[in-house]
């Protein structure tokens, strides 16, 4: 070591970490409840990351046309180019009777966690849940319809407060 480079005063090249989801979470929860369709968006990239186009287009039309356009409304830095060209040309080519049998967006990702889980895809559920604020991890929790063990995963997130 030279006496002239001290290691203690290197600046720091690697970029700053982003705010952790659960705490982006938090703040969109107190900003009128965003964190479902960033649950949404997540879970749409990691179908596409997965090659799952299908799947992802089959929840895009389970969700209503109002939960697609708000989530057209986040910046283009949160949705990534593929998954915001995928909503807005599913929104284009959307048939109007979708809406009348669209379902609230945590039953449609619901649908979609207890594939994953089918499929072993635990990682992909976690980072789906972690998106989501306390109160829609325990509404979440309490569909009939979710598998148990997503349900149990659900108080990983939410504090231990899962039923």
């Amino acid at each position: 070591m030279y006496p002239d480079h001290d290691i203690a005063c290197t600046p720091e090249y690697r970029a700053q970490r982003p705010r952790h989801s659960r705490a982006r979470a938090e703040v969109d929860v107190r900003m009128g409840g965003m964190s479902c369709l960033h649950a949404l968006s997540e879970m749409l990239r990691q179908l596409y990351a997965a090659r799952q186009g299908k799947q992802a287009d089959l929840l895009m039309d389970r969700c209503s046309s109002a939960a697609l356009e708000k989530l057209l409304g986040e910046s283009s830095a949160f949705l990534g180019a593929r998954v915001r060209y995928a909503v807005s040309d599913r929104l284009r080519h959307r048939k109007p009777q979708l809406d009348d049998t669209a379902m609230p967006t945590i039953r449609a990702i619901a649908s979609v966690l207890n594939a994953w889980l089918h499929d072993g895809r635990r990682l992909a559920i976690r980072n789906v849940l972690r998106e989501l604020s306390a109160d829609e991890l325990r509404e979440l929790a309490a569909l009939p319809e979710l598998n148990d063990e997503v349900a149990s995963m659900t108080g990983d997130f939410a504090g231990g407060s899962s039923p």
